[in-house]
């Protein structure tokens, strides 16, 4: 699909956001770590996957709520915290930075363009440590949660949410018939992917990647995570599945 992307601007706009998040996490000892395909352009690239426009962070459970707090007193003027408290049409579980300066869209997630701020975003997902027997119910509440949301406001129709609905209970019952030989500690992926966590063992101890000559936490095996979440990570995808996550992206100003 064509894009109209200046690809080393957004990266450039990207990493200067994702210096400023993680030394405002770090300044007050909050952890964090790099996730999905900022993470496997670290190992793979030591940097940016050449054609990605995204950076994604993950925040742990139990100090989430105070890294939010503290990103929104003190993050510079040009970015913005996007979550529920901010943006009345909010329905994702976990929150955004975004960049004041440009405005981007998306193809791929036209739901996104639904909120009042459009600029290039940084994810901040949320992970629980749980036991992996408790993982499936607590990603189908996860997933209840969601669904109502995007109902309350307006977001999908009623066709859309008895279907959601209908499967999430499909899914609820076969989850209930689950027997489990082995339990051990996990931490909950987004599940948009076949694997929906990551061992506890795989994530803790943290430990610094290089990102484009600069220093990020992330997973103590990221091998582990990445091959769990994307198979033969260190294979090149072909072109054709190279993709952006933006379709366009417009600076607002000339800098």
């Amino acid at each position: 699909m064509e894009t109209t992307i200046d690809i080393k601007r957004v990266q450039f706009t990207l990493l200067n956001m994702a210096k400023n998040i993680s030394t405002i996490l770090e300044q007050h000892s909050i952890p964090y770590m790099i996730a999905f395909g900022t993470l496997l352009g670290a190992v793979r690239h030591r940097g940016f996957i050449p054609w990605d426009d995204d950076f994604d962070f993950y925040l742990f459970d139990e100090t989430y709520e105070n890294a939010i707090r503290f990103l929104r007193l003190e993050l510079p003027n040009s970015m913005f915290l996007e979550d529920d408290s901010s943006e009345p049409l909010y329905f994702h579980s976990w929150a955004h930075v975004k960049d004041k300066n440009s405005e981007a869209l998306s193809s791929f997630y036209p739901q996104d363009s639904l909120y009042s701020h459009k600029g290039i975003s940084v994810d901040l997902y949320r992970t629980k440590k749980m036991k992996l027997s408790s993982l499936e119910f607590f990603l189908d509440e996860e997933n209840r949660q969601y669904i109502e949301r995007r109902k309350k406001n307006g977001l999908i129709s009623d066709e859309e949410y008895d279907n959601r609905i209908k499967v999430l209970r499909i899914n609820e019952e076969k989850h209930k018939n689950v027997k489990f030989v082995k339990d051990f500690d996990v931490f909950n992926l987004v599940p948009v992917y076949n694997c929906h966590f990551m061992k506890a063992s795989s994530v803790l101890p943290l430990k610094l990647y290089t990102f484009e000559n600069y220093e990020f936490w992330g997973p103590n095996d990221a091998y582990e995570i990445l091959t769990n979440i994307y198979g033969d990570f260190l294979e090149l995808p072909t072109v054709e599945k190279r993709r952006h996550h933006y379709s366009s992206v417009t600076f607002l100003t000339n800098k």
